[in-house]
């Protein structure tokens, strides 16, 4: 004859982990985040500028601190932790490679007097095709594909990517909870309200913009176009060859993107309510 036993057995913790990738959009997926787990949001860093927080440490701290549901940080590494009676919705945006090499000069140079970094030194000195031309010669981590590096290897260099690191890269952002690129952030963001529902019912990811270095409201194909002229067409052309797995991996996010975002029902009125919130907020904060 059976028995019918029970156990006491809390429910599963639910938190959403995103991975800051400097220039990516960061500082506006943080406004959201502390906006929307006011009091349960929390970042969590390194000592160093190149820290790197690993699984261990991402567990370490979600058990010392029970009450947080949302966590962002720069120096967070794949993969993530096997937590038991926890679920982690990672999040994670990509952005076009070259744009974002201008975007990271922009930044670093208005804020090269704040450091001795050697990058920062070198853009308070250098024009942007020096800029470019001294990465290639001297920081191929940082020119290489850094998007499928941090993606792929968890950010660690230590030897030139190929398509077996690509292939790393895209299975990581398959199994995203939330993949993201600046280029659809709007999209990005309705497609996670849906699929983050059952684990996050209240969450609204409407935003205002923060921290952007390079406002600019032309298509992608004009600003490479002036990135070649600024840069000069051979250290425009061999910024392209170095970031080719990156590229491919945006191409990839994109596809992704909207693959998820055509199961969303009623996906185009959503997309317009979510910017109507969006433009409701940034009313609201200018008021």
């Amino acid at each position: 004859m059976k028995t019918d036993n029970r156990v006491e057995i809390p429910l599963s913790r639910h938190v959403l982990v995103h991975f800051h990738v400097f220039k990516n959009g960061g500082s506006t997926i943080e406004a959201i985040l502390e906006r929307e787990f006011r009091g349960r949001y929390a970042t969590l860093h390194g000592c160093h500028a190149n820290s790197a927080l690993d699984d261990c440490d991402i567990a370490t701290f979600l058990d010392a601190h029970p009450n947080v549901a949302a966590l962002s940080s720069h120096h967070l590494r794949y993969p993530l932790p096997s937590l038991r009676r926890t679920v982690l919705f990672d999040c994670c945006f990509l952005r076009h490679p070259l744009d974002r090499l201008q975007s990271l000069y922009t930044y670093l140079r208005g804020k090269a007097s704040e450091s001795e970094d050697p990058l920062f030194v070198l853009a308070r000195s250098a024009g942007p095709r020096e800029f470019m031309t001294t990465l290639i010669e001297e920081y191929p981590h940082v020119v290489g594909s850094p998007q499928t590096l941090l993606l792929a290897n968890g950010g660690a260099f230590t030897r030139p990517m190929d398509e077996t690191d690509l292939a790393r890269a895209k299975e990581a952002l398959r199994q995203m909870a939330l993949p993201g690129l600046v280029s659809m952030f709007d999209e990005s963001l309705v497609a996670a309200e849906h699929f983050l529902a059952p684990a996050f019912p209240n969450l609204r990811l409407h935003y205002v913009v923060k921290n952007v270095t390079r406002p600019s409201h032309r298509k992608m194909e004009q600003r490479l176009e002036e990135l070649r002229i600024v840069w000069g067409a051979s250290v425009y052309q061999e910024l392209v060859r170095l970031n080719r797995l990156d590229l491919e991996l945006c191409v990839y996010a994109e596809t992704e993107i909207r693959r998820r975002l055509s199961l969303v029902p009623d996906s185009s009125e959503r997309l317009l309510e979510f910017r109507d919130r969006c433009l409701g907020l940034r009313l609201q904060v200018a008021s």
